[in-house]
């Protein structure tokens, strides 16, 4: 299911415009969400997955933290850098997220939009 939101996300932003349909925070917690080892990324490779300036994905990590969708830790190996993870809230968020995305698909009468 992750892959094929991650598809439709990115076939909005091919089709309309990705300064239309750019959503650096669903970009982040989608490519946490997606890794099969569950590991922390890097604070700026997960910038990276963005697909928006450093400043605006930094910003967006910090609410995220906020919110206590993600964690951020020091990197064991090396103090200089700043690791980023899924927090138990954030995935369990992700997990529900995407369980509704199945009852969408598999429910017809779940496919209209609520008023």
């Amino acid at each position: 299911m992750i892959s094929l939101a991650v598809r439709a996300h990115c076939l909005l932003g091919n089709r309309f415009g990705s300064d239309l349909f750019s959503m650096p925070a669903l970009n982040m917690l989608f490519d946490l969400y997606a890794r099969q080892d569950r590991r922390p990324r890097s604070l700026t490779s997960l910038c990276g997955a963005s697909k928006a300036p450093a400043r605006t994905a930094l910003r967006m990590i910090h609410r995220m933290i906020e919110r206590n969708l993600l964690v951020r830790t020091p990197d064991p190996r090396d103090q200089r850098r700043i690791n980023v993870e899924l927090s138990p809230e954030g995935t369990e968020l992700l997990d529900a997220y995407f369980d509704g995305l199945l009852d969408i698909v598999a429910k017809p009468e779940l496919r209209k939009c609520p008023p």
